[in-house]
This record gives C-alpha cells, sequence and structure tokens, in this order.
C-alpha cells in the first residue's frame, strides 16, 4: 500500500530542514548548512496543524479506529496517523541532534544542579515512570548531564528513530497496530519534550533549567528508542499523557 498517493510527497512535506547538507558542492554554489545540527533544546517546535502533537495523533487514531468499525478500509485514516508518527520522530531526530550542540550543553551543565535544587527529580522521574525506566536510569541520565550537558545514546536513537520513518512509509493497519503497541509512549513524550510549552514553568519560568530538564527527558527517550525493538508497553490514552504533561510542568515555586 502506497502512503504518498493523492497529495504531496511525504518526503517532501516531513523533509527534515538542512537534509542536503554535506552533498557535493558545485563550482561558485555555497555549501548546504545543516541547521539540525545547530539547534538547541526546544528549538524545534511543529507548527503544521491547529491541533498539537499528541492530542492530533489519539484524535487520528480514533478516526482510524471508527473508520475499520464501520467497514471502511481506512486508508486516509491510516495516512494521517503515518503522517502524526513521522512528525514525532522527526521531532525525535531534531532534539537529539539538538542536545549535542556546544552552547546548549554548556548551559546545560551550569543549570542541572540547580534543576536537581529546585525540582528534585521530579519532571525526569514523571518521564522515566510513563516509559517504564527505573530510577537507575533516571541517575545515570543526571550523572551524564553533570559531566557532559547531554545523555544517553543519542547516536543510536537517531539512527533507530530513523529507522522507523523509514519502516512507517508502507504498514497496513495490522503493522500499525504492533508499531503503536511498541512505540505510542515514545512517539507521546517526545511530542510534548518538542513543544515548547512543557518544561516552561520550571522554576520562575527559568529557560536554562527548563532546557536542562528538556535534555534530560530527550536522554531518557533516547535509551527507551535504542530498547525499542526489545520493549512492549502498555497501552496509553490521553488522560495519561494529560498526567504526564503535568508532571513535566511542575507548578512555579
Amino acid at each position: 500500500m502506497s502512503l504518498t498517493s493523492g497529495g504531496p510527497r511525504r518526503e517532501d512535506f516531513f523533509k527534515v530542514p538542512g537534509k542536503g547538507a554535506g552533498a557535493p558542492v558545485k563550482p561558485g554554489e555555497k555549501a548546504p548548512v545543516d541547521r539540525t545540527a545547530a539547534l538547541s533544546v526546544g528549538a524545534f517546535q511543529p507548527v503544521i496543524a491547529s491541533v498539537p502533537m499528541p492530542r492530533r495523533l489519539f484524535d487520528h487514531e480514533k478516526e482510524r479506529a471508527a473508520a475499520l468499525a464501520s467497514g471502511s478500509d481506512g486508508a486516509r485514516e491510516l495516512k494521517n496517523v503515518v503522517a502524526d508518527l513521522d512528525v514525532a520522530f522527526t521531532t525525535a531526530v531534531l532534539l537529539l541532534r539538538g542536545v549535542e550542540h556546544a552552547k546548549a550543553r554548556e548551559r546545560v551543565v551550569e543549570a542541572v544542579p540547580l534543576l536537581v535544587e529546585a525540582t528534585g527529580y521530579k519532571p525526569l522521574d514523571a518521564a522515566a515512570d510513563f516509559l517504564d525506566l527505573d530510577g537507575e536510569d533516571v541517575a545515570e541520565i543526571v550523572d551524564a548531564l553533570t559531566a557532559r550537558g547531554y545523555a544517553g545514546p543519542t547516536e543510536e536513537a537517531i539512527a533507530q528513530a530513523e529507522e522507523l520513518r523509514d519502516q512507517l512509509r508502507q504498514v497496513d493497519h495490522e503493522q500499525l497496530d504492533a508499531f503503536l503497541s511498541s512505540a505510542l509512549r515514545i512517539v507521546v513524550l517526545v511530542s510534548i519534550a518538542g513543544a515548547a510549552a512543557p518544561l516552561g514553568a520550571l522554576t520562575e519560568g527559568d529557560p536554562k533549567l527548563a532546557e536542562a530538564a528538556k535534555a534530560g527527558v530527550v536522554g531518557l527517550a533516547a535509551v527507551a528508542l535504542e530498547e525499542l525493538r526489545n520493549s512492549r508497553y502498555e497501552p496509553v490514552d490521553e488522560a495519561e499523557a494529560d498526567d504526564l504533561l503535568k508532571g513535566l510542568t511542575p507548578p512555579v515555586r
């Protein structure tokens, strides 16, 4: 089943900015810039629809279920869900690349002690619980953030996210169901972390603390992405996603 008919090619519509960087340059032409490599954490916010992720994904998944229940082939609804997942994994790649940027690392190293003092491990604990990771994973992430300003197996996670995007290019409903059973929690977490508002309420809205918290959440997502082949999660619904959002945006003290 083709997922690209009847509209713009998904390769173009969801292309990562600056993807051509590194390609051979003709004489007289400027080299393309890989803008994703210089993105700071929080620099990317999907704005392609009025309904934000992950709620848009939940809405489209409900529409897919209703279409199948009515006897429809659900082709259009399947495309909508796949498009949402593509956006989520593109967000994941951008966030994972952003946390390794030198300036972002410096800011995070400075902010981590203040983050721990102000909030404890609450945002990271909320993300870890959501992904079925444990306190040891959180401690390792905090240690890595303190030492180098980013955490988690970022390169492996980027490769996994790109591989997942490729796998989604042609799936049927049964394959999509299996995919969601494995990856939906990661998709929800990445979608929330990629938005501007979550994590911004940390300690009087200090952007450095929010950036450090986001770097930790991204690190946990990287761990989950790397382990995805061996993971299966319990189903997740909108209410649980809302609870996660609250856990990642603690009230200002």
